[in-house]
């Protein structure tokens, strides 16, 4: 109670003082210079307040531009490693590749041939053996590719009587008739210049060095050979079905 009393009697105090002060000011003299009110008191809080904000907004730049760099000096950037590549094949040339199908397409094969001078064969091809019958005669030729070796023999007894059997050992070289499978060896240029088919088979007309070819495009069979000055034909064709009995000798001819 009594600090009460004491707070009321400073307050009046300085209320006596304050209006004693502004009887001794002349009119229109303002205190103002002295004294802050409460409008100018808001005003320097509002300006400590922006400054204040000002202050933090920079230190929070300063603060996410150090952590920025930070940031970039932790980031490595690893060079990109080069991919690898899987090297791919060379494309296959079509036309060579047909050509190979006479070796890996063709195990056996046969066909009939006329020669230049109008003699009419057919042949029979498995392996390394090779038999040449002879159309208009009654001799079959037995070839070994392997051994190089040919030998005419007659096997029918009808038609040969008492010479069934062996007739001859013949020169080889002489003997051997080139086959379509070795005329694909003797091209060197081919290009394809036509596409359809050949006596029921597909095939491909190509322009080769060797002059204009039609070849079986499935395995790889040269039908027709066309040269300036003449040509070659192998018609009657048949892939993979020749026996061992069609190329080798018949046992009962064999001498004992």
């Amino acid at each position: 109670m009594k600090s009460n009393i004491i707070m009321l009697l400073i307050v009046i105090i300085l209320l006596f003082g304050c209006a004693s002060k502004n009887e001794n000011q002349t009119p229109g003299q303002s205190n103002l210079p002295n004294e802050i009110g409460p409008a100018q008191d808001q005003q320097v809080i509002d300006n400590e307040i922006s400054q204040e904000e000002d202050n933090v907004l920079e230190t929070e730049d300063q603060i996410l531009g150090e952590q920025k760099e930070i940031e970039e000096e932790e980031i490595i950037v690893k060079p990109e490693e080069p991919k690898q590549q899987t090297p791919q094949p060379p494309e296959e040339d079509p036309i060579k590749e047909i050509f190979s199908y006479a070796k890996t397409k063709l195990t056996s094969y046969s066909y009939q041939y006329r020669d230049a001078s109008g003699v009419q064969y057919n042949i029979y091809v498995k392996g390394s053996k090779m038999k040449i019958d002879y159309i208009s005669e009654v001799k079959q030729i037995y070839l070994d590719t392997q051994k190089k070796t040919a030998e005419a023999y007659c096997i029918s007894h009808s038609r040969c009587g008492k010479q069934t059997g062996k007739l001859a050992d013949l020169d080889y070289s002489t003997t051997y008739i080139k086959t379509p499978v070795d005329w694909i060896s003797d091209i060197t240029e081919a290009k394809k210049i036509d596409e359809g088919f050949y006596l029921g088979k597909a095939g491909w007309t190509l322009e080769t060095n060797i002059g204009e070819v039609i070849i079986d495009s499935k395995y790889g069979f040269i039908y027709s050979i066309k040269q300036k000055d003449k040509s070659y034909s192998f018609t009657n064709t048949a892939f993979n079905v020749v026996q061992d009995s069609d190329v080798n000798i018949p046992e009962y001819l064999i001498p004992k």
